[in-house]
């Protein structure tokens, strides 16, 4: 036990220093993941404000519409 304690304390440090360079590398791995994922979410939030105005612009035009005049905006819209 007490050669490994020596081996991160003792000498130049050069295993205490490999856990350093490490550790960092790991902590970047996860912020980039992080803000990876950060912005994919505010991608998809964009994407989904889009599609519920664009709804809305739908309903709005139908609206105080006869059923013919329904069908006939509706149409350009259905596949």
């Amino acid at each position: 036990m007490t050669a490994l304690l020596s081996l991160l304390t003792g000498g130049n440090g050069l295993i205490a220093g490999l856990v350093a360079v490490l550790i960092a590398v790991g902590g970047a791995w996860l912020k980039g993941r992080s803000m990876g994922a950060n912005s994919e979410r505010n991608k998809q939030i964009k994407r989904d404000a889009e599609a519920m105005s664009e709804a809305q612009k739908i309903e709005q035009q139908v609206a105080g519409n006869d059923p013919d005049a329904n069908r006939k905006e509706l149409s350009k819209w259905s596949r």
